[in-house]
């Protein structure tokens, strides 16, 4: 008992398994183990800033790959839209003369005296059938009589001399255009009034 007393004291102590002397005592001047190398402030500055730079590179890479994949979605939803509205585009080209037939049929049996009237009536309600039959599908015509011209759904076909109207009024149509669900399929062919004397 004194023996170890005196072992504590001297700040050693015999390892119970192994049977080695711990040394108890904190020596300030005995290196550290494992050795450590000193670190100078300036290496950890330079590395902490070239580990700021990446994270920064890396977080602006991710978030222009999530913009770029937005603009991916954003395209092929629209391109997924328009295939679904125009999908009837060249059916609408060709359903157009048809349209312009049955305007320019009802047209002269509406001014031909001595017409049968069942028969005008007849040619209205089919007129009428076909135009609400585009228009449900997104056909619409475009018929500007009185309206300002507008160059991107108007064709002028002449120009006259009018004291009734503004400069640059539709007088009248032609030839009616067609929209297929807002774009311009055909412009309506027009004539345009114009101030007298130029």
């Amino acid at each position: 008992m004194t023996d170890e007393k005196s072992r504590k004291e001297d700040g050693k102590i015999k390892d119970p398994i192994e049977g080695a002397e711990i040394n108890l005592v904190d020596d300030e001047d005995a290196p550290l183990e494992p050795p450590f190398d000193e670190i100078s402030g300036d290496s950890v500055d330079d590395d902490l800033a070239s580990v700021e730079t990446q994270i920064y590179e890396l977080k602006d890479a991710l978030l222009r790959s999530q913009a770029d994949l937005q603009n991916v979605r954003r395209r092929a939803e629209r391109d997924l839209e328009n295939a679904h509205k125009y999908a009837v585009e060249k059916f609408v080209k060709d359903l157009l003369p048809v349209l312009d037939s049955m305007d320019r049929a009802l047209q002269l049996a509406e001014t031909t005296e001595g017409f049968d009237s069942s028969m005008l009536e007849g040619m209205k309600m089919t007129h009428k059938l076909l135009v609400d039959t585009a228009v449900k599908h997104g056909i619409e015509p475009i018929d500007p009589v009185g309206s300002p011209f507008d160059p991107n759904q108007h064709q002028a076909m002449s120009m006259v001399e009018s004291d009734e109207q503004e400069a640059n009024t539709v007088v009248s149509v032609m030839q009616k255009g067609y929209k297929l669900e807002g774009r311009v399929m055909r412009p309506a062919m027009v004539v345009v009034s114009k101030i007298p004397g130029n």
